[in-house]
């Protein structure tokens, strides 16, 4: 069976590329990642691109059949997700990320700062829709999540808007380049990591119990090739024109 691929409409680059409802030529790394997912188990993918926070809800309808998804141990119940013999999220069949912060050079905040004890009393930005600024504001972290994009974000902290950017990333250093440019050093990476998680990708149940065996390949497949496959694609859809 194809999947229908459920997926962000905004222009996120390096990871999706393009706005609206229409399919960028070139997706962006995130996308063709989950094409190349598909093809392990010999299948295809049908795109279907939507706001963030319906999502999940159209997973759940099964409006779509698959998303990437920084998962909890509470979708277990709503969504099929790779589980460990205990019955836990299974992280060796996930795609590890890295939440980093950057900041104002001219703060003077130490490298080593703990950002998760900072941002309870400093602004921290974060690209809308993000799954992780529920959880922050829960832990007592003032967010603001108003803006679309890393762009966006970025040009808010360097104005004084925001006190810190929390971006989410395959690899730790993978914006320094593109920020270092940008903005020469008036902004810095703190070393210490907001949060480092996985994305799993989940299924709908109906999606799963119908194609059992080819899901289970997937995930297979990520557990093997999934990190390198994503940190190779994401240079690539990094050196293509802006």
């Amino acid at each position: 069976m194809p999947i229908k691929l459920g997926y962000v409409n905004l222009h996120r680059p390096p990871y999706f590329l393009g706005a609206g409802s229409v399919e960028a030529p070139n997706p962006g790394a995130t996308v063709q990642l989950v094409r190349d997912i598909a093809a392990s188990a010999g299948c295809t993918v049908v795109s279907v691109r939507l706001p963030p926070l319906r999502l999940r809800q159209a997973l759940s309808n099964a409006v779509v059949d698959a998303m990437l998804m920084d998962a909890g141990d509470s979708d277990l119940i709503r969504y099929a997700l790779p589980q460990s013999h205990e019955g836990e999220l299974d992280a060796k069949r996930a795609i590890p990320m890295y939440t980093v912060v950057f900041v104002r050079a001219g703060d003077g905040i130490p490298s080593d700062t703990d950002p998760n004890s900072y941002f309870i009393n400093h602004r921290l930005g974060m690209n809308n829709g993000a799954t992780l600024a529920e959880q922050l504001r829960k832990q007592g972290a003032k967010v603001d999540d108003g803006a679309q994009d890393g762009a966006r974000n970025l040009e808010k902290l360097v104005r004084g808007r925001i006190d810190g950017y929390a971006a989410t990333m395959v690899s730790p250093t993978q914006m320094d380049a593109f920020v270092g440019a940008t903005f020469g050093k008036q902004l810095v990476r703190l070393g210490t990591p907001l949060r480092v998680h996985h994305f799993w990708l989940a299924f709908n149940r109906r999606y799963y119990e119908d194609n059992l065996s080819e899901v289970e390949a997937m995930w297979a497949w990520i557990g093997v090739h999934g990190h390198k496959r994503f940190v190779d694609l994401v240079e690539q859809y990094q050196r293509l024109p802006r």
